[in-house]
């Protein structure tokens, strides 16, 4: 069904990723509810934050204290040339309303600190850090570990970097990857020793996708490890990393605000394998010789002659889990293949066609399942059948209206 939660535009903006089945529109949903905050607007903020609202977080707030440079374009991508000169977190929060007006961007021309965090982060769910100033990096570490929640960090440098997740409670602390701060000035940073503008956008987006699954609670993050990347070789490596007892008992809550393992979406619909439609009686006006046709989401919604017909979804039962139509019924394509093999299977078949003269009309991913569903059906003696062009990608291209 059509969530209460998204408006028919997300359908449209985030279609793409919501017939993923491990997403799907339960995941979007959490997404849409989830606060991040972005520590920096520059190398490593510049392609999270894009990706993180191109993704539909529901609430992004974008830390940033400094000036947009020229010499920093060529990493800082969020940004352009007109510019340079005004605020780094202003001109991320204008990019980001420009790229999706259904996310909330609040912009802090701060610097994180020990006596502000507890204010600025109180309500956030996942705080990404892109900093480029050790200080900054352990003083996100510890306000991530007093409030309970992941914190998702990078550092980039030449044309290496390095990345993970940290949760203290659940997982080792940027404490563990660097017990001391260094002395200032003791390690290069990107000014004196250069860096690769692509990099930041390699290892960006991979913190805007540990962050996605961490909110929607699907895949595996990268929580226990440190990725090593070269930029020269184009190769993750991974290293495993422990929390150490120094930090075992952290001031961290134990309550459990996110997710952090497993796939989504299992409570959606269940397959319609088990529960077809009704018997309906045939509608008014069948026409035997009409089936084959091609039809379009205008035509069913439209036109009396397709009022109340059934919507059968021929993609597989997990696609059908992720994201359908409202009120449409899943019968595979390779169940359909499979009855036409093995006469066993047709009585599943007639439970969810009840009748053989009815009108049903058919829908996949693009329309090209779907009419060889029709084919098949056809053969098999069904005789008022129609493909919509364009499936699910065209109905969510039409903002999800039905």
């Amino acid at each position: 069904m059509i969530s209460p939660e998204l408006p028919p535009l997300a359908y449209r903006l985030y279609g793409r990723q919501m017939i993923l089945p491990e997403l799907g529109q339960a995941g979007q949903e959490k997404l849409s509810r989830a606060h991040v905050a972005v520590i920096g607007a520059g190398g490593l903020g510049s392609p999270a934050l894009l990706y993180l609202a191109g993704a539909g977080i529901g609430r992004i707030t974008v830390l940033d204290d400094d000036a947009v440079e020229l010499s920093n374009l060529h990493r800082q991508v969020i940004h352009s040339y007109a510019r340079v000169g005004s605020s780094k977190a202003d001109s991320a929060a204008q990019t980001l309303r420009e790229l999706n007006p259904l996310v909330q961007v609040d912009s802090l021309k701060v610097r994180l600190s020990d006596e502000n965090a507890a204010d600025l982060l109180a309500d956030v769910d996942v705080l990404v850090d892109g900093s480029d100033n050790f200080p900054t990096r352990y003083t996100a570490s510890r306000a991530a570990a007093h409030l309970g929640i992941p914190h998702v960090w990078g550092a980039i440098l030449g044309f290496d970097a390095q990345m993970s997740v940290f949760w203290a409670g659940r997982g080792p602390r940027y404490e563990d990857l660097y017990p001391a701060e260094p002395d200032p000035g003791s390690v290069p940073n990107c000014a004196r020793a250069g860096v690769i503008g692509a990099l930041a956008g390699v290892v960006g987006t991979a913190m805007a996708l540990e962050t996605v699954k961490l909110l929607a609670g699907i895949g595996q993050p990268l929580l226990g490890q440190v990725g090593y990347y070269s930029g020269l070789t184009g190769r993750w490596e991974y290293i495993p990393l422990l929390a150490s007892r120094a930090y075992s008992g952290s001031s961290a809550q134990t309550s459990q605000p996110l997710s952090a393992t497993g796939p989504v979406g299992e409570a959606a619909q269940n397959s319609a394998l088990n529960t077809g439609p009704h018997q309906l009686p045939e509608p008014d006006g069948a026409e035997p010789d009409q089936y084959g046709l091609e039809v379009t989401w205008s035509d069913i919604i439209g036109s009396p002659y397709f009022a109340d017909v059934p919507l059968l979804d021929v993609r597989e039962p997990h696609e059908h889990r992720a994201l359908a139509v409202p009120g449409s019924f899943n019968l595979p394509l390779s169940l359909i293949e499979q009855a036409g093999q093995d006469t066993s299977l047709q009585p599943t078949i007639d439970a969810i066609l009840p009748s053989r003269q009815g009108r049903y009309a058919l829908y996949c991913a693009t329309g090209v399942r779907s009419l060889k569903a029709l084919k098949l059906l056809t053969a098999a003696g069904f005789s008022d059948l129609y493909s919509i062009e364009g499936g699910l990608d065209a109905w969510l291209s039409a903002g999800g209206s039905e």
